[in-house]
């Protein structure tokens, strides 16, 4: 076993040296320090010397960074495939196993053994303070610490190190019965998502910069007609000191100043509809602490609220598509990490994906976060979408799971009904037959009604979904599950695992245990009875797709295809993965040994609903999805 650590003078995109490393040998004791561009270099063959041995080399966040890193500046140092499964990864290991650390971190912050603001955080530092033994503080005491070495650097390395090897020690040590399943799962996962990072997304930033000055030009438009027929708002009140007779003031009598409308200003916002109309919508949901929530949901409401005047709902339309062009924007060139801001040299946008990001398995994305690119139907989805496309001369494929989420819920209720849903999700109707079981008016109802459901919504959001009150979604809830019984036996099912005893009210008064079991043996911790059916549904759909792309990638090697050269994944959300092919075949290949990889999916975990894929062939991401 080998604990190891290095510092270098920057992130990926921008090292151009190693500065130092510090191995620790479990086996004997022995620590081994490498100072310099050189040394560092000897000390990424002896990890390859213990990988070649057999042994396993441990460190956090190696896989995304430390690997890498040396594989950039050493060409001769290469951590080959069959040698991964000896690779630990602290990092991924804290992920999986203490995915709700936010929620245990509450107590260590309470008794000053942890600051607040790192409350949640999976970095070493973090982990530092949680097990007691600080890993220093040589970065943030020093101008330009990472630019030279120094030996006073070369002792925090050795400090990372210590922290490293005490944090493994202990999660393999607090953690002897953890699902091996699950690890190897969630390292090949980082794998795959740091090989993903580093290839990117090839982005058209001169389509981006014609489409920001298109919004630009539709905001500019948008907000000169909005001040026309929008009246000064009121500003600050003005105690004059003594009396001006040319503006009419009189010493000591307060005098209300007015300024121009902002269509930015929420505030502002809810005064226009609020006092200048006198309207206030009558949803109690789209209020926060008794202010007015302004965003698409509350000018949805209001466009088709019989109470709103027609002045006033013209207003919410205009003032709608001022938030949306903005919100466009931000994410397309305003934003922090707007898409604009994002592009490397290479052309390309290197997202980063955390594959274990939440507590159900799901991954989250971030620097920028793709996931939220406007999809296509909604406003410049088409044209957001577009943007995002493969070097010139390939060919990209996207490939999406089908229906997964209901096939999930099939999947756990074949043993109340013996596949009857599951057949229906696969072969017939499922959204006619879920209309029919909850009485519902409209087939298009239907599949709203569903995933309010499954997401735990309370009865008066299913109760709107008919225009009704929260009593008609209760009646729409009942009967749904009377016509439905395997629904209601798999409900019972789970709060029977998880609560013990409940009150004279409802209220749960004793956990049997808080957490219910993925489709890997991981346990998923549960915050609540009422969300507790949906965590199990989006960990079994993270789980799938995430063996899914791995097998996909496994596939493709196997057929000798080079991850790089002959095809790279350039997103991978949720339920679908975008890849860019060098060729029209190698694009065909991949559409293919993606549903083959799905099947695989289904096989390992014993599924008990047939599994299937769709994949899309063309040259960017709206001709793809």
């Amino acid at each position: 076993m080998a604990y190891f650590d290095i510092e270098t003078n920057g992130l990926y995109r921008d090292v151009t040296a190693a500065h130092c490393m510090v191995i620790k040998i479990d086996d004997g004791n022995v620590i081994l320090h490498y100072r310099h561009a050189d040394g560092v270099h000897q000390g990424a063959l002896k990890l390859l010397d213990v990988l070649q041995k057999g042994g396993t080399i441990v460190g956090h966040n190696i896989i995304n960074y430390d690997i890498p890193v040396l594989e950039k500046l050493y060409p001769d140092f290469k951590v080959p495939r069959e040698y991964r499964k000896q690779v630990m990864d602290t990092l991924v290991m804290c992920r999986l196993m203490y995915g709700d650390i936010g929620e245990r971190d509450f107590g260590l912050i309470r008794t000053g053994r942890l600051p607040a603001k790192l409350r949640g955080s999976q970095t070493l530092k973090a982990w530092g303070y949680r097990l007691g033994t600080l890993k220093g503080t040589y970065g943030e005491e020093t101008e330009n610490a990472w630019a030279e070495f120094s030996e006073e650097m070369l002792k925090y390395n050795e400090q990372d190190v210590v922290v490293t090897e005490k944090l493994y020690k202990w999660l393999t040590e607090h953690n002897k019965s953890y699902p091996v399943p699950s690890l190897v799962l969630e390292h090949k996962a980082q794998w795959l998502m740091a090989q993903q990072e580093r290839n990117g997304f090839t982005f058209d930033v001169l389509a981006a910069q014609q489409l920001e000055a298109e919004l630009r030009g539709k905001v500019a438009n948008l907000d000169a007609a909005l001040r026309k027929v929008v009246p000064q708002v009121p500003d600050k009140i003005f105690v004059p000191k003594r009396d001006n007779k040319r503006l009419g003031y009189v010493a000591g009598v307060p005098v209300q100043k007015y300024k121009d409308f902002n269509p930015n200003s929420r505030q502002q916002i809810e005064w226009l509809l609020k006092v200048h109309y006198g309207y206030t919508p009558d949803n109690e949901e789209l209020y926060e602490d008794e202010r007015l929530k302004i965003d698409d949901i509350t000018f949805r409401f209001i466009k088709s609220d019989p109470a709103a005047s027609d002045e006033v709902r013209s207003m919410a339309g205009l003032l709608e598509e001022y938030l949306m062009l903005n919100k466009r924007l931000g994410q397309l060139a305003d934003g922090r990490y707007a898409w604009l801001k994002m592009v490397w040299p290479d052309g390309k946008i290197h997202g980063s994906v955390n594959p274990c990001g939440a507590v159900t398995g799901r991954a989250t994305h971030a620097n920028p976060n793709v996931a939220q690119v406007p999809r296509v139907g909604t406003p410049y989805g088409k044209e957001c979408r577009s943007l995002f496309k493969v070097p010139d001369g390939w060919v990209q494929a996207g490939i999406d799971a089908c229906g997964l989420e209901l096939r999930c819920l099939a999947h756990f209720m074949y043993p109340y009904d013996h596949g009857a849903y599951a057949h229906e999700v696969v072969h017939g109707d499922i959204h006619t037959a879920n209309q029919i079981a909850a009485g519902l008016p409209e087939r298009n109802q239907a599949k709203t009604f569903i995933y309010a459901f499954l997401y735990g919504a309370g009865d008066e959001k299913i109760g709107k979904i008919v225009g009704g009150d929260a009593a008609d979604g209760k009646r729409l809830k009942k009967k749904f599950l009377a016509q439905t019984p395997a629904l209601a036996q798999l409900r019972a099912a789970i709060e029977n695992t998880l609560v013990e005893k409940r009150g004279l009210h409802g209220q749960i008064t004793k956990w049997r245990r808080r957490y219910l079991k993925g489709l890997d043996g991981r346990p998923l911790h549960v915050r609540s009875i009422h969300s507790a059916l949906n965590t199990l549904l989006q960990s079994a759909g993270a789980l799938i797709c995430k063996l899914w792309i791995i097998r996909a990638e496994e596939r493709l090697i196997a057929l000798g295809l080079d991850h790089g050269k002959d095809f790279q994944f350039m997103a991978w959300i949720h339920d679908e993965f975008q890849c860019a092919c060098r060729t029209q075949e190698i694009a065909e290949i991949v559409v293919r040994e993606a549903q083959n990889a799905m099947r695989d999916a289904q096989e390992i975990f014993h599924f008990r609903v047939q599994l299937d894929t769709e994949g899309k062939i063309g040259g960017n991401w709206c001709d793809c999805h």
